[in-house]
């Protein structure tokens, strides 16, 4: 029988890229992506296998995963650190080089973050609980995590440390790592499942590094309104806070042509704080102050940390240094200024025009919603900066009533130099027809150029009072008194009130003529000695040193037009329930009760 020598080569030489195929952790090329939600369709363990000291753990996965993504969002709790990851296609091998303690529980975590080949996440984190002992640890932990804006915070880390006894003394700092972690879902529902009976030190973070770490400068962060919680804590409640608390500075400058900067600070900061006065820009050899004349963001935002500004003509073989001026009320760095070099090109300005918002022969209009935060108005939006003095020169507001139209009081307020508020002296009333008239001709732009329009109109309705609802807001506190905000979604816009409960410790308050919408109902106490007024501000606290937030209560609701929606605060002294209490009241609606007399 004839042998070929050549085959034998060529076999042991494709045996190696047989074996490394099998090992491959990326799918097969060809078809369409499959972007369905990453899931685990099967362990090895089981979750809640006792009796068991594995040395490799194996999971099975819906989409194809990478073995480096794996690694990344595996948790052991407690920890395991010496263990590798081999990822198979959908297939995870974990192998476990530590020996295991007996008589413990132990939960692999994967984070929320864990993402397949084609980027399919998990819908929240999920837990594989084992045990080396006959049990498997039944202790527990839940709550909601709220966003700054009071809206259901989702994917967000929420770290255990612990368990020590109710006595042990707690650090002003959190030791490197974490204990236990979970993360929150679409609603911003945490819990903790398997947990060592004990106390907890809990926190939640925007773990912007993944690192699983308090980052500052980084992370948003959410303290708890008690040093520590015991397993079976109900009704934890975190409200993140700004991680940024450092000093504000401009972080670059870039010339985007002769006559305008684009500024970069090191944070986001509301709009209607930065202006022309905020800048000092000179000539660096000379010392030649250049002015500033307007300064904007380019979409209109509440909050930016990148702003445009305008200036007097600028040399493009000049140096400038630039400088923070002016009452920003917030803490500035007190690094040096930074230098830019004057801009090459050249600009030619477009004809200055303004749209009005609302628009022309609108109806049903809120002004409460036009520019919110700043109250009832109604906007202009010039396409370039403008000179605040001739703004008001160039607006008239007139209220029509059947004898004619009746001129009305306004005042105009700049939000940034392209856009301003125009706001009725009296107040705007419900269901009242409004002409709202701009002569851009009289109104002057730093960059000189004029505009082509003569006249703009709007002729607006407001709505009425029936488009309009209430928020009936009832609970109970030992404190002698709390402060109440009713904050639409998405803003910051908040209506407060201060309520004194009655010696039984119930309370009540109505936020009336809300615009309709989602809202939230956030509640605080003052701190011990520190009487409450309607501009106090809820305290978070801080992680490192680790200082609690100031107790607080929050419930969502929504507002219809000629509806009071019933709203229930749990009992904010009681927040936090403790094992065997009652459950904390669920934070929805109660079911909207239609109004009587609105008229």
């Amino acid at each position: 029988m004839k042998r070929f020598p050549g085959l034998k080569a060529l076999a042991v030489l494709c045996i190696p890229l047989f074996f490394s195929a099998c090992a491959v952790d990326r799918p097969p090329t060809g078809g369409l992506p499959d972007n369905s939600p990453l899931a685990v369709t099967a362990s090895s363990p089981e979750p809640g296998t006792v009796n068991i000291s594995p040395t490799t753990i194996r999971l099975e996965f819906n989409r194809f995963v990478t073995t480096a993504a794996l690694t990344k969002a595996i948790f052991f709790s407690p920890s395991i650190r010496n263990y590798q990851v081999t990822m198979r296609g959908k297939e995870a091998e974990i192998r476990l080089y530590s020996p295991l303690k007996p008589g413990r529980t132990y939960t692999l975590t994967l984070k929320k973050s864990l993402k397949s080949y084609y980027g399919s996440e998990l819908a929240t984190s999920w837990s594989l609980p084992f045990s080396t002992g006959p049990s498997i640890d039944t202790g527990t932990l839940e709550g909601m995590v709220w966003t700054r804006l009071l809206a259901p915070a989702s994917n967000v880390t929420v770290l255990a440390y612990g368990p020590g006894s109710s006595g042990t003394a707690l650090p002003d700092s959190l030791p490197a790592a974490p204990d236990y972690l979970t993360q929150t879902d679409a609603a911003g529902n945490f819990r903790f499942e398997s947990l060592a009976r004990g106390n907890y030190r809990v926190l939640a973070l925007r773990d912007v590094n993944n690192n699983l770490r308090f980052d500052r400068g980084k992370d948003e962060f959410g303290a708890p309104s008690v040093p520590h919680l015991a397993t079976g804590t109900k009704g934890i409640a975190f409200r993140l806070a700004e991680g940024d608390t450092s000093a504000v500075a401009i972080k670059a400058v870039r010339p985007a042509n002769a006559r305008e900067i684009e500024v970069a600070f090191n944070r986001s900061l509301p709009s209607r704080l930065i202006g022309p006065e905020s800048f000092t820009i000179s000539e660096k050899s000379k010392g030649t102050p250049l002015p500033v004349l307007g300064c904007f963001t380019t979409d209109r935002a509440e909050w930016s940390s990148s702003f445009r500004v305008l200036t007097g003509p600028m040399n493009d073989k000049s140096s400038y240094s630039i400088s923070l001026a002016g009452p920003l009320g917030l803490p500035r760095s007190k690094v040096p200024a930074l230098t830019f070099m004057g801009g090459m090109h050249d600009v030619t300005w477009p004809g200055l025009s303004v749209a009005i918002v609302p628009p022309d022969k609108a109806i049903n209009t809120i002004p409460e919603l036009v520019r919110p935060g700043t109250g009832p108005c109604v906007e202009l939006q010039f396409n370039l900066p403008v000179e605040e003095a001739s703004v008001l020169k160039a607006v008239s507001l007139s209220a029509s009533q059947n004898t004619g139209e009746r001129q009305v009081p306004v005042t105009v307020s700049r939000y940034d130099s392209r856009t301003w508020t125009v706001r009725d002296v009296p107040g705007f009333e419900p269901g009242a027809d409004y002409v709202l008239r701009v002569r851009p001709s009289l109104v002057v732009s730093p960059t000189g150029a004029k505009s082509m329009d003569s006249l703009v109109v709007s002729r607006f309705t407001t709505a009425g009072t029936d488009q309009y609802g209430e928020i009936t807001v009832t609970g109970s506190t030992e404190a002698p008194e709390l402060l109440i905000e009713a904050r639409r979604e998405g803003t910051s816009a908040a209506y407060r009130a201060i309520a004194r409960p009655a010696a039984t410790g119930g309370f009540s308050h109505t936020f009336r003529n809300l615009p309709p919408g989602n809202y939230t109902v956030f509640a605080f106490v003052a701190k011990p000695g520190q009487p409450l007024n309607p501009e106090t501000r809820w305290e978070p606290g801080s992680i490192d040193p680790f200082r609690t937030s100031v107790p607080f209560a929050a419930v969502a609701a929504n507002v219809r037009p000629a509806w009071t929606t019933a709203s229930t605060l749990p009992d904010i002294t009681a927040r936090q329930q403790e094992p065997g209490a009652a459950p904390a009241r669920p934070a929805i609606n109660a079911k909207p009760v239609k109004k009587k007399n609105r008229h």
